[in-house]
């Protein structure tokens, strides 16, 4: 029989458990999807041929992203912070803002649970996928790539990574990461519940009894607070 779907936020947390959020799920789960739609929103509106004085105006997209990203990951990670084999130390977690640091511990979290065959999803066929397209985001800090030699010009145009084409290819791929991290950060909290419910290690760590709970690469919806359970 399958399982419904789950959300990690369907059941209250313990009272005594420790997270980097503080019990705040709910508002930053909302607050990055809302970082995602202003970026979305944003390149509704680029013009793709930009004229030099619009020419900077796909950078912010960046920095959007990023922002959605790296809350994502810290999402999932606090969820699975047990796993890796160092457990990932909460207030480390908070103030981090390493994206490349929490991808490795995505990666140990994923291993753990020997989810690879199911951690992917469009554009990410597998871990070093995903590690090379996080890499690639923390890369495009716009304040960053302006500053390196040999991209600051006279005329303050706007090196080729920045530049509005290769930001709206970026956003697609950075989309169905997001659907992918917060897809497994769900069913990460259905394993957990398992293992609360008295599911052995063994059990839990087979895959075969929650796989139906992870719905890998769903769209989000941006329709306000409207059934978040249902991906």
């Amino acid at each position: 029989m399958k399982k419904p779907p789950h959300s990690r936020f369907s059941r209250p947390r313990p009272a005594d458990e420790d997270t980097w959020h503080q019990g705040a799920d709910v508002e930053i789960l909302f607050y990055a999807r809302s970082l995602q739609k202003a970026a979305k929103t944003l390149i509704a509106n680029l013009d793709l041929e930009p004229t030099p004085k619009t020419a900077w105006d796909a950078a912010p997209v960046i920095h959007l992203y990023r922002q959605a990203v790296e809350l994502s990951l810290k999402m999932l990670v606090g969820e699975g912070s047990n796993f890796p084999k160092s457990p990932v130390d909460h207030i480390t977690l908070s103030k981090t803002h390493s994206l490349r640091w929490l991808a490795q511990l995505v990666c140990q979290i994923i291993k753990a649970l020997k989810w690879e065959s199911e951690f992917k999803c469009e554009g990410i066929a597998n871990l070093a996928d995903f590690s090379s397209l996080v890499a690639e985001l923390e890369e495009l800090d716009p304040v960053a790539v302006a500053l390196r030699p040999g991209n600051r010009r006279l005329d303050g145009s706007v090196p080729p990574q920045l530049q509005a084409s290769n930001v709206v290819r970026l956003a697609g791929k950075l989309d169905t990461l997001l659907d992918l991290l917060n897809g497994t950060a769900d069913g990460l909290a259905a394993t957990l519940d398992m293992a609360r419910d008295g599911i052995t290690a063994e059990e839990l760590l087979a895959g075969d009894d929650f796989g139906e709970t992870i719905h890998w690469g769903t769209p989000i919806h941006h329709s306000g607070d409207q059934d978040r359970d249902s991906r």
